[in-house]
């Protein structure tokens, strides 16, 4: 197997929306303390001691990451929704990985790790460790995988989705195999021909730079379930985590998030001030179509033209469907657009058998805690529920109770 390239020590490595949020936690929540932990869906995923080492070794480095006089320049110049405090605050940011993280591997070569610290510092841990623990182990532990035809086949998707009038971003950072498997996308991308669709952007931002293209993001999960933990309620913690967000970004990164708690009680919380407040909605779990058809009839009985909105899908593309998706927007009349990550950036091939996948990782980092508070996830796929047991008991019986969850 060819070594893999090393990542950028840079803190642009990053996607997008982490620094977005890093913000409005900066505005609304600066004194919070929250914890997050590792979570690997696939319990054959097994670590060994070389794949730990290099990943403490690199978790170490993080101490020499910082945001350089060009960084902040960039950010100033591409971002205009950055505010100049927050890019000060940024410029004199320090990881401190020693203090905030904890990360051990087990007799069985399971892989445990949490981050605790305040939310503001805390925050940009999550993106980097994630594409850290996925490069330690495909260089170490599966290695029956090598970078022939990804090029032709990154050229070859995004040709079909411009073909097929599709608009999309490259969401890999947190999935990608390793760098240079990100890199590689987002080159190609960057060159595809025009064409009735196009690729819109990259969501992290060290690679929009080097290679010209637009920085694009959204939000994260764990903006609302923070809140709705801190505020003491799963009922309007759909409202409270969007206006608290367009608050700080006056409307721009105006796509709302709907499964943190299920799109029944987002729906409920998603009336028509904020509805016209926000430009879209993301869609991240759950059937795409049923869910199309329950945007169009949420606007509609709003008051609000479907036209003018934006769906922005996110969850387990490839092409093909996300050519069907926009196919099924186009009948309802809604714009629509996608953004892809594991399909484009850990799509590969076992090399000792090329008829085979070779499996990529399934493996998040969520917030466990804010303060002394759970915080939990519900999301329109029950195996994705994130969070304390008893505590997701708790928020599912609240919310059923209510008739805000299916």
């Amino acid at each position: 197997m060819e070594l893999a390239e090393p990542a950028p020590q840079s803190i642009l490595d990053q996607d997008l929306y982490k620094f977005c949020m890093q913000q409005a936690v900066l505005e609304h929540y600066p004194d919070v303390v929250v914890e997050y932990g590792f979570i690997n869906r696939d319990p054959s995923m097994r670590f060994n001691q070389a794949a730990f080492t290099q990943l403490q070794k690199d978790i170490a480095h993080m101490e020499h990451t910082t945001a350089t006089n060009k960084d902040i320049e960039y950010l100033k110049h591409t971002c205009p929704y950055l505010s100049a405090e927050y890019l000060q605050f940024l410029a004199s940011y320090r990881f401190n990985p020693t203090v905030d993280i904890a990360c051990s591997l087990d007799e069985m070569g399971a892989l445990e790790l949490k981050i605790r610290g305040k939310w503001t510092q805390v925050i940009l841990y999550e993106i980097p460790l994630l594409s850290m623990i996925s490069s330690a182990y495909f260089s170490h532990v599966d290695t029956d995988w090598n970078y022939t035809g990804q090029l032709e086949k990154i050229t070859a998707k995004g040709s079909q989705l411009v073909d097929a009038s599709c608009e999309f971003a490259e969401f890999g950072t947190r999935r990608r195999r390793d760098f240079k498997t990100q890199n590689m996308v987002v080159c190609a991308l960057s060159q595809l021909h025009c064409g009735p669709g196009q690729c819109t952007g990259t969501s992290n931002v060290y690679l929009a730079r080097k290679y010209n293209m637009k920085p694009v993001g959204t939000v994260g999960h764990e903006w609302t379930m923070a809140i709705a933990a801190l505020e003491g309620t799963y009922e309007n913690g759909n409202s409270l985590a969007l206006r608290k967000w367009h608050a700080t970004f006056k409307g721009s990164l105006g796509i709302a998030l709907t499964d943190t708690f299920g799109t029944t009680a987002f729906f409920a919380n998603f009336d028509r001030q904020l509805a016209s407040l926000y430009a879209g909605v993301r869609h991240d779990s759950g059937d795409p179509f049923q869910f199309i058809e329950r945007v169009h009839a949420h606007y509609t009985k709003i008051g609000i033209s479907p036209a003018t909105k934006t769906i922005v899908f996110s969850d387990g593309l490839d092409p093909e469907k996300a050519i069907r998706v926009r196919k099924y927007c186009a009948k309802y009349a809604v714009n629509c657009s996608f953004g892809i990550g594991t399909n484009f950036t850990n799509d590969f091939l076992c090399a000792s058998d090329p008829t085979k996948q070779s499996k990529a990782a399934n493996i998040v980092i969520k917030l466990l805690k804010c303060g002394d508070r759970y915080c939990v996830k519900l999301s329109d796929v029950t195996s994705k529920h994130t969070g304390d047991a008893c505590e997701v008991e708790r928020a599912q019986t609240s919310l059923t109770r209510l008739g805000l969850l299916d």
